[in-house]
């Protein structure tokens, strides 16, 4: 190819073998073609590879990158490094786009020229919200302020499409990060003054792993954690963040304790949900629930009692 496209497609791939084909094809099917596909492999072991080099053969705008395996977002950053278009398109190896999805986002960038993001709506597949938006408004736009952005990790989805002037000014993905790197990177953008987009019509499918289980949770609790943690410190409109950063974070911490008192309890591990139940009544700075520790910390088996009970009254 010797003309620049519009649109690079951004996409890291490690072991999406399951996966990368539908992907692809839900790429190839867009109504608007002018684009390029970077799929940087990140030292897959299954067998990501020869299915991408396929596509690659079948359409010479699918391009095969590796790199080392250095995670989601060290291979994004490989992709940024050799994209040729304006527009940056993430596109995740396990997620598929509606044919229109390009072709929509690329008119509301090009409506108003002072929105830098747009992020799309999808639907969830696989898990217990299976068939269900990620936004519960699925039509018209909302305009992302950098206090909802901080707030909700929710607010800007990795379905979006990115002016490359983001990235020439405030870089690429954090490579140290090995989770909630979009998140970290959607904050620097607000924060930088980029105007971020919600497309609210459903033009995706995210899939939901069924081995996502309370460990996987967690991961990404601490993930948003530090993600907050480091932006904080920035320079900027978020020095006035600070206290809804703060509570931020603590919910982030009770959420935390609550899976591990869930898993806890699920295991018939008494003892673990008791002490759980005590880091959150220190969190909290609750009295009625120090007592409860308490008492539970004697008898763990009073807390297994309560759940059982809570479960078959469900």
């Amino acid at each position: 190819m010797t003309q620049r496209p519009r649109v690079s497609i951004i996409t890291p791939a490690y072991n999406s073998a399951a996966f990368i084909g539908e992907t692809i094809e839900s790429a190839l099917a867009q109504t608007y073609a002018d684009f390029e596909m970077l799929i940087v492999d990140d030292e897959s072991t299954d067998n990501t590879r020869p299915i991408v080099r396929a596509a690659a053969k079948r359409d010479p705008r699918v391009i095969l990158m590796g790199a080392p395996h250095g995670g989601t977002a060290a291979a994004r950053n490989v992709a940024i490094r050799g994209a040729r278009g304006e527009y940056l398109a993430l596109l995740d190896s396990d997620d598929v786009w509606a044919p229109n999805y390009l072709a929509d986002q690329l008119a509301m960038l090009e409506q108003d020229p002072g929105i830098a993001i747009v992020s799309a709506n999808a639907i969830s597949r696989g898990g217990p919200l299976d068939g269900r938006p990620l936004w519960e408004e699925t039509s018209g736009t909302h305009e992302v302020t950098l206090h909802e952005v901080v707030t909700n990790d929710r607010a800007v989805m990795v379905m979006a499409i990115i002016r490359r002037e983001v990235i020439d000014r405030i870089g690429g993905f954090n490579p140290e990060l090995r989770a909630n790197e979009d998140y970290e990177l959607w904050i620097r953008a607000a924060n930088a003054g980029f105007r971020i987009l919600q497309n609210r019509k459903p033009l995706a499918s995210y899939r939901r792993h069924a081995a996502s289980v309370s460990a996987n949770e967690i991961r990404m609790l601490h993930g948003m954690m530090s993600v907050l943690e480091s932006t904080s410190k920035l320079e900027g409109p978020i020095a006035a963040e600070g206290a809804a950063i703060a509570r931020q974070l603590a919910h982030l911490r009770e959420e935390v304790i609550r899976i591990q008192m869930r898993s806890s309890l699920s295991a018939r591990d008494g003892h673990a949900a008791a002490r759980g139940l005590k880091a959150l009544s220190e969190l909290r700075g609750s009295l009625p629930l120090a007592m409860a520790a308490r008492v539970t910390m004697m008898w763990p088996g009073l807390l297994l009692h309560a759940y059982g009970l809570r479960r078959a009254l469900r």
